[in-house]
């Protein structure tokens, strides 16, 4: 507790000495730090995509945002000055997360390059989904959740598998935790996709959803309709075309990009890629 006492008082006397310079920031610039400026779009993107609710609260998010940048810059320099900088585990961060930002804001200008949808287009998909707006569906789950599997041989033994007792019997044979609870499965946040496939089930057979390091097999206990039309279908099917559009664009951008690159790598032996093996010949047919 007396270290972190210590950083936070560090932290404070930062962001005091900082607020203290000779020339009053003005214009766009909201605040300086060793003379060094931080303007209003650098606040701003702290910020992200935070709306705020009245003139006060937006006033007390920016200074929690202007705080974070200046104690960020203060924690900053203090590193730089302990020679952090000149590590090679850092320099390898470095370099990881450079790359990293590159991909992500070639994401984003992606994104904004890629056109809205019309309403014709988000009525069109509202009429070929009911069970996502008119009709739309919520499910009232049983469910069972547990650990991602790292050994393929477990999705194989829950292929033939229909129910949720199977599934939990499958696991405590191979001692893998599991939770069981009562969820909602809501259609609207699927991919169409995947909604037709669960209409298409038996009654009370078991599907299995993906939630990032978990997997979670669920089965229908009640199904409502709960629709959703006007105003509200067209923004979410606009807004859901609109994501459909940009992951088509990033996807194809992005392997032509790295189908292209291919041809640049070159392997040490050790660390070649495995070729995929050729199929067998069929075997010649029996002379008559």
């Amino acid at each position: 507790m007396r270290s972190f006492r210590g950083l936070s008082l560090a932290v404070s006397v930062c962001l005091l000495l900082a607020a203290c310079g000779d020339k009053e920031p003005k214009g766009q610039v909201v605040a300086t730090f060793d003379g060094k400026e931080i303007t209003a779009t650098e606040l701003r993107n702290e910020m992200g995509a935070f709306q705020a609710p009245n003139a006060q609260v937006r006033k007390q998010a920016e200074q929690q945002a202007l705080n974070n940048i200046l104690s960020r810059k203060a924690l900053a320099q203090a590193a730089e000055k302990a020679g952090v900088a000149k590590t090679p585990e850092f320099a390898q961060q470095e370099k990881a997360m450079h790359e990293a930002l590159l991909v992500r804001s070639w994401q984003a200008q992606i994104a904004k390059l890629t056109p809205e949808p019309s309403k014709v287009e988000a009525d069109k998909f509202i009429a070929e989904h009911p069970d996502m707006y008119a009709a739309r569906k919520v499910w009232v789950v049983d469910q069972l959740s547990f650990p991602r599997p790292t050994d393929p041989s477990l999705a194989e033994a829950m292929r033939p598998l229909t129910t949720l007792e199977d599934v939990a019997a499958l696991l405590a044979s191979r001692n893998i935790p599991s939770r069981r609870a009562e969820g909602e499965i809501d259609a609207l946040g699927l991919d169409p996709r995947f909604t037709a496939q669960i209409i298409k089930l038996p009654p009370g057979e078991v599907f299995v959803v993906p939630n990032g390091n978990v997997l979670v097999a669920n089965r229908i206990r009640e199904t409502r309709v709960v629709p959703l039309t006007g105003d509200q279908a067209v923004r979410h099917a606009t807004a859901l075309l609109k994501n459909q559009r940009t992951r088509e664009a990033i996807q194809r951008q992005f392997s032509s990009v790295v189908a292209a690159s291919k041809k640049e790598i070159k392997y040490a032996k050790a660390y070649e890629p495995q070729q995929p093996k050729k199929a067998a010949a069929p075997a010649a047919a029996p002379k008559k």
